[in-house]
């Protein structure tokens, strides 16, 4: 594996890239960086959608193994990193909190949340794509939301009562259905310019609330936490992405977890770990959010609709579908506003 420092990395990005494109305003980001060069081809997205919280959204892939060694000066950024793809080893060592070091792998399927400041940090990635986004959020956001009788981590509890934040990194636990869908709505927001921007805000502050109460119900014994290997998580990806490209005639239980090479009660428990929900409650959610998105365009009727996202029963799509939204399907389709879950 190659190691390099993070200037020796930037020195021959600029010398080695095939392809660099910059635009600014434009998607929702202030800047887009689309590039190439002999280590990674890919892209990074970043923008401040409101003072004191960044959004910065990384996908690429790495041609070949590396590690690039970075210091960190000191600041106020807490940082909120939810893996979906690729991983890496970090290692790192506190410059001037000596006692503190760190050693750890980022893990696709999982989030983490961390305070590293004034820090040297050792990068490890391999071969293979990554998908990472990133939330950075400074201190006086998060006492913004204070009202003084919060139930929170003992670790960011300190920051309602002093102006400092001791180093820390914390896996908070798997992705769970609530987060994933949240990112996906951030991959793949259906809005422009000035909405994008309010649309993304609004999804990653919910983000943040999904993965602060996780982090406190970990700590309280709450949420259900037990680990699965990283090849696991990969094929519980890849099942949902089965599921859902056969969402009209989906494979049973058993079926899609041949195709994947897990034991199917191992398959279910990573479902519910990492999604929060089972295989078909995924699958369920999915054809639904399809058939939301059909009713509002108008061009076909409720049955149709139906037909089209794999319910064979009428009554059992308008009862999910209502259960889901808080409207009938036809309401959906007149116009009426979704109530979210």
């Amino acid at each position: 594996m190659e190691t390099i420092t993070s200037a020796q990395y930037h020195q021959q990005h600029l010398e080695n890239r095939k392809g660099y494109e910059v635009t600014y305003n434009t998607e929702g980001y202030d800047r887009i960086v689309r590039y190439s060069d002999r280590y990674v081809t890919g892209s990074y997205r970043e923008g401040e959608l409101r003072h004191g919280v960044r959004l910065l959204l990384y996908d690429g892939t790495w041609l070949k193994d590396l590690s690039v060694e970075t210091l960190f000066d000191s600041h106020q950024w807490i940082v909120a990193r939810f893996h979906l793809a690729g991983s890496s080893r970090i290692v790192i060592s506190g410059n001037q909190d000596k006692s503190f070091k760190a050693d750890y792998i980022h893990q696709p399927g999982k989030n983490y949340l961390f305070y590293l400041s004034d820090i040297k940090q050792i990068d490890e990635v391999a071969v293979g794509t990554e998908l990472t986004i990133l939330i950075l959020f400074n201190f006086d956001f998060f006492r913004s939301f204070s009202t003084g009788s919060e139930i929170l981590p003992e670790t960011l509890q300190v920051l309602l009562e002093s102006e400092t934040l001791p180093l820390f990194h914390r896996q908070v636990g798997h992705i769970t259905h609530q987060m994933n869908l949240a990112l996906q709505q951030i991959l793949h927001s259906p809005h422009q310019g000035m909405m994008k921007r309010m649309y993304l805000e609004s999804k990653v502050i919910e983000l943040l609330s999904w993965q602060l109460t996780q982090f406190v119900e970990t700590q309280q014994g709450q949420y259900p936490f037990t680990s699965l290997k990283p090849v696991d998580v990969e094929r519980v990806y890849q099942a949902k992405e089965i599921l859902i490209q056969n969402h009209i005639q989906p494979p049973s239980l058993i079926d899609l977890a041949q195709q994947v090479g897990l034991h199917h009660m191992k398959l279910k428990l990573g479902f519910r770990e990492i999604f929060g929900t089972t295989a078909f409650g995924c699958l369920r959610s999915y054809r639904l959010e399809e058939a939301k998105q059909f009713l509002q365009e108008g061009t076909m009727t409720v049955e149709e609709v139906a037909n089209m996202v794999g319910y064979s029963h009428l009554s059992h799509f308008r009862n999910a579908f209502k259960r889901k939204f808080g409207i009938t399907p036809g309401a959906c389709r007149a116009g009426k506003k979704i109530v979210m879950e």
